[in-house]
């Protein structure tokens, strides 16, 4: 056993800190601690993190990321659940895939791997088994990184379906007009390509789904810009929640990156939308934050240039970053990153001190390659100091991580 002495615990339903000490036992395979008694002044206990939406890219590109090394990005993150995104080779549409996927990642258990299946123009009448076996659904509205777009009245479709059989698995939007692209598809800059106004027009079309469907849960991920968030505020449904990322809160379009690596679907936005995002994540407009972590290697993203970024392990150190900036409470921060996450995938909110991770706040770190998990070996955030820096991950009261 370890005890930490003197550590600021969060505290739920007091939605603070309190100072206590904590033992947990020691997984002797992953971590070589010696000491028996550990100060915790300089740190803080928190729970565990969940990433709604990440890309691991197994089956099919494993030479940009897989479930083992996405694990371990996400562990060293502080990360205790994903879910992934179906546009894979072969696409996560079916059954036999969702399995095979699950099977996959059942081999790395210290983070839970959770499978999102594609709503498609040929699956969305087939969906009962589906429903079965996977832990959400994911429609693309619009073409992003694969051909997933799904036509509108083939949502309806599907919705109907989900309505019929009582389905209770969130349905997760990428939110992007594909009209409005298809008008855009001349513009030479990518922003200009995929222009704020696509993606209001498909969160408007969300939103009247949302309302007609009051039994489903609706969710849109990565909002990047104010006008979304025009539409955001005055909407008052139950059954829909919204994310964005940290690289729409910490990048825009006159940040220092170069055109590859910071082209990403939807596109960073204007100073001004950063700065409005970062307010709506604050106030809860904004309910949660996800990574959409979508890793290329430096070679293709130089070349090719498709569009992603990493981005689980930076997560919730750029939070916390936001945080210690006085930008967001901590009590939204954990709403952002563990409470409402875990509702949304129906994962078991445990005590704190069972399932969490211990944070240094007293000494920023920069963002380098050594610190780097992901198997792409970059990201937006290199040569950025951050604070929270994630120094142990304790799951059902054992330290399985020391970093």
């Amino acid at each position: 056993m370890v005890e930490f002495t003197n550590l600021k615990t969060w505290n739920q339903e007091r939605k603070d800190f309190i100072t206590s000490d904590l033992n947990f036992s020691i997984n002797e395979n992953t971590t070589g601690i010696s000491k028996k008694e550990i100060d915790g002044s300089n740190f803080v206990c928190l729970p565990i993190g969940v990433d709604i939406h990440v890309h691991f890219r197994e089956p099919g590109y494993t030479h940009k990321e897989d479930m083992k090394t996405g694990v371990e990005a996400a562990l060293h993150g502080g990360i205790s659940a994903v879910l992934d995104m179906p546009n894979t080779n072969p696409v996560t549409d079916s059954v036999d895939q969702i399995l095979f996927k699950k099977k996959t990642g059942e081999r790395y258990d210290y983070v839970d791997i959770l499978i999102a299946a594609a709503i498609t123009d040929g699956n969305y009448q087939n969906l009962k088994q589906i429903d079965e076996h996977c832990d959400a659904y994911k429609v693309f509205l619009s073409e992003s990184f694969g051909d997933l777009a799904v036509k509108e009245e083939n949502v309806e479709g599907a919705l109907n379906q989900l309505e019929q059989i009582e389905s209770s698995k969130p349905i997760i939007f990428h939110a992007e007009d594909s009209l409005i692209l298809k008008s855009k598809a001349d513009e030479k800059e990518h922003a200009k390509q995929r222009p704020p106004e696509a993606e209001a027009v498909a969160i408007q079309s969300i939103l009247r789904w949302a309302h007609d469907y009051p039994s489903l849960r609706f969710h849109i991920t990565h909002v990047s810009s104010a006008l979304s968030l025009k539409l955001l505020e005055i909407a008052t449904l139950d059954n829909l929640s919204t994310d964005t990322c940290p690289r729409y809160l910490f990048f825009d379009q006159t940040s220092d990156l170069s055109p590859s690596f910071m082209k990403v679907n939807p596109p960073l936005r204007s100073t001004n939308d950063r700065n409005q995002l970062i307010e709506a994540l604050s106030k809860g407009v904004i309910d949660m934050i996800s990574s959409d972590h979508s890793p290329h290697t430096i070679e293709e993203k130089e070349k090719s240039n498709p569009s992603g970024m990493p981005g689980v392990q930076e997560l919730i150190p750029s939070l916390i970053t936001l945080v210690q900036a006085n930008e967001i409470e901590w009590e939204r921060a954990i709403e952002a990153f563990h409470v409402f996450p875990s509702k949304l995938l129906k994962i078991e909110q445990n005590d704190v001190t069972e399932n969490c991770m211990i944070v240094d706040l007293s000494t920023p770190f920069e963002v380098d390659k050594n610190w780097i998990k992901s198997k792409s070996q970059w990201s937006p955030f290199e040569g950025r100091m951050l604070n929270g820096q994630i120094k142990y991950v304790i799951k059902s009261g054992e330290i399985i991580l020391v970093s």
